[in-house]
């Protein structure tokens, strides 16, 4: 009898996950959206994985609401965070062979990228009121994930991926034909499972999953998918920022800025780069330091995973450098500053002394 495993059409039941985050201002007051009731709240149970950094706001979509949604077709998690990011994740249950999945999982992106700047933008409409800075959008990130469910058999990973790992790293490329076994044996390489049969592998815009449990593991994906948008924002608005400080060739600092306590009250551009740097540090370093994974190797490996294929290491560092940069304009202002404020204590010294040697040759 043929192994069904071995066989080219073998048909898969799984899920579609496609994971979207959208930074819509620079924050957004979780308390005014729930005391105005701006969206439908609901409770969503806090994962042992995550510290209470940012506990996002969960709310229903209006079809999940009205029962309109489809009964296959679903927003599994619809959220709002406070740095001013919305972030949701649909679920599409599939039955296909891996060939026919990779034809159409193309058009589903499309769809569902087009479908989630809809939901977007009528959310963000909604809490308009409660958004600093709105915009509609300034970055957009996505990531999916292919969920499958496990044959029936006693099959290891290694086997599944030897048969079908060519269909699986273009799937996840968005590629319908195979690609090179360079770059198959790349994708599939960054692979791990927990039990004989598990199997996870961990690409830069898309992961599959091979299991029958795999929610734990979709909040790292979304996780992962918002730490980038927000150090892609942060990096864009660093280069902006840095732009226009190099720009102001014949920018000089006001007079008053040089008076002592008067210089106090005087915002400078430099001052204001070395603000967004204490702001950037502070959001960043909570956002990397979210997930609490001492102990649990798994995860742990997963999570390195996806930072190192998301390439959330690179934009850490790129941010890190340009903030450095900041560090020293503001440091070279603050020293030439310092520098004139001495020299003109300096000056009213020498003057009130020549003063009162004045005053004294005068009264005599």
């Amino acid at each position: 009898m043929e192994n069904a495993l071995l066989s080219p059409r073998q048909k898969f039941n799984g899920n579609i996950l496609l994971f979207y985050a959208f930074d819509v201002g620079n924050a957004i007051n979780l308390a005014t959206v729930k005391e105005k009731g701006l969206v439908s709240t609901c409770v969503v149970p806090l994962s042992t994985y995550f510290k209470n950094y940012h506990i996002p706001l969960a709310f229903r979509m209006p079809e999940e609401q009205n029962g309109q949604a489809s009964s296959s077709i679903s927003c599994i998690s619809s959220k709002i965070h406070h740095f001013g990011v919305l972030s949701f994740c649909y679920r599409i249950p599939f039955e296909e062979s891996f060939e026919d999945l990779k034809v159409k999982m193309i058009e589903i992106k499309k769809s569902f990228d087009t479908k989630a700047e809809i939901d977007a933008k009528a959310t963000f409409k909604t809490i308009l009121s409660a958004i600093h800075q709105p915009r509609f959008y300034s970055l957009k990130n996505s990531y999916f994930t292919i969920q499958v469910y496990p044959l029936k058999g006693n099959h290891s990973s290694e086997e599944f991926k030897a048969t079908y790992g060519s269909k699986i790293a273009s799937l996840l490329r968005l590629e319908v034909y195979n690609l090179s076994n360079y770059q198959r044996d790349e994708i599939l390489a960054s692979s791990i499972g927990y039990y004989g049969q598990d199997l996870i592998i961990v690409d830069s815009a898309a992961s599959f999953i091979y299991d029958d449990e795999y929610f734990e593991p979709l909040e790292f994906f979304e996780s992962a998918n918002i730490q980038k948008l927000e150090l892609q924002y942060f990096d864009r608005v660093l280069d902006q920022k840095l732009n226009y400080f190099y720009d102001q060739d014949s920018y000089k600092v006001p007079f008053k800025a040089y008076i002592p306590l008067i210089s106090q009250r005087i915002e400078l551009p430099v001052s204001r780069l070395a603000k967004l740097r204490v702001d950037i540090s502070v959001i960043t370093e909570r956002l990397e330091n979210s997930i609490k994974l001492a102990g649990d190797e798994y995860y742990s490996k997963l999570y390195s995973m996806l930072v190192e294929k998301m390439s959330i290491r690179e934009w850490r560092d790129s941010i890190n450098r340009k903030l450095a940069i900041i560090s020293d304009l503001y440091q070279v202002y603050q020293d030439r500053l310092d520098t004139i404020h001495g020299e003109l204590l300096t000056v009213v010294i020498i003057i009130l002394v020549a003063l009162e040697a004045f005053l004294a040759l005068y009264k005599h």
